[in-house]
């Protein structure tokens, strides 16, 4: 199976179409161990065949009946650190896809697509294993995938926001799991996300003003000389600020509200003259 599956990659596009045993082979290895299957053969695989509809309807209900009914998102997260952080990962990245090809031509019913929405919120709450490359096995990267995945629910047209407080309680909790410095670009996928929700309406500019206040606040609260993860978070929270500042380059009120805190960032480090 696996080599009739790496053959498929090497087509051209619009030449793709799917057994049911391939899709059942795909959703068994999303999350293997081995990179080149997992990256370069199933996900990509996936990837394209939602970009390219190549799946059948009846086949698209199967992926995303799996995909609820497995809880894979979930699988193992409250476990010490292990290898089911790629199941969990690369099921955050197949959630996406879902959503991205919903927002195109919706064909998730009302109940999976509320529970993915749910599901892209509550993960990065719950996750703590924030690996980034693991050597031989390739990319856990939590962090970054369900970020994509957070970016596809606050984008999403059919999105409501019930409660803000609930989505702006993901990134004070990702940096009270952060117990070391992200090292593969996390922040610019995390701002990415919520630059997302205003974008696209799902978050006013004054509720991010609001989220940035208080939590730049709550950062330089919990600095200790003696707690290093202290200073890691003041950092990622500065790279966090650059991004947005950049990524909101079109809206100048948030931008000048986001300049502020930078500028604050660079006296209390001693880096004005």
């Amino acid at each position: 199976m696996q080599e009739e599956l790496e053959k498929m990659v090497q087509l051209k596009s619009g030449k793709l179409s799917f057994t049911d045993n391939q899709i059942d082979f795909m959703l068994h290895n999303i999350g293997n161990l081995d990179p080149y299957l997992r990256d370069d053969v199933v996900y990509t695989l996936f990837a394209r065949g939602f970009t390219a509809d190549s799946f059948t309807p009846e086949q698209k209900t199967k992926i995303v009946t799996t995909f609820i009914s497995s809880k894979n998102l979930f699988k193992g997260i409250e476990q010490p650190q292990n290898d089911l952080i790629f199941l969990r990962t690369f099921n955050a990245l197949l959630a996406s896809l879902i959503l991205d090809d919903d927002q195109k031509q919706p064909f998730l019913n009302m109940t999976n697509r509320k529970t993915i929405f749910n599901w892209g919120i509550a993960y990065l709450k719950k996750e703590k294993d924030f690996r980034g490359f693991v050597s031989q096995k390739g990319w856990a990267h939590s962090i970054a995938h369900d970020s994509d995945l957070l970016g596809s629910v606050l984008s999403h047209p059919l999105f409501e926001v019930d409660n803000i407080a609930n989505i702006f309680a993901i990134i004070p909790l990702v940096f009270q799991n952060m117990q070391k410095p992200f090292v593969d670009d996390e922040e610019q996928r995390l701002a990415f996300a919520f630059f997302q929700g205003v974008y696209f309406g799902k978050i006013s500019a004054s509720d991010f003003n609001s989220l940035v206040n208080c939590f730049n606040k709550q950062i330089y609260d919990q600095l200790a000389q003696n707690n290093r993860i202290s200073w890691y978070r003041l950092s990622s929270w500065f790279k966090l600020l650059q991004n947005w500042y950049f990524y909101f380059s079109g809206n100048k009120p948030i931008q000048d509200k986001l300049l502020e805190k930078i500028v604050d960032y660079n006296k209390y480090m001693g880096f004005s003259i």
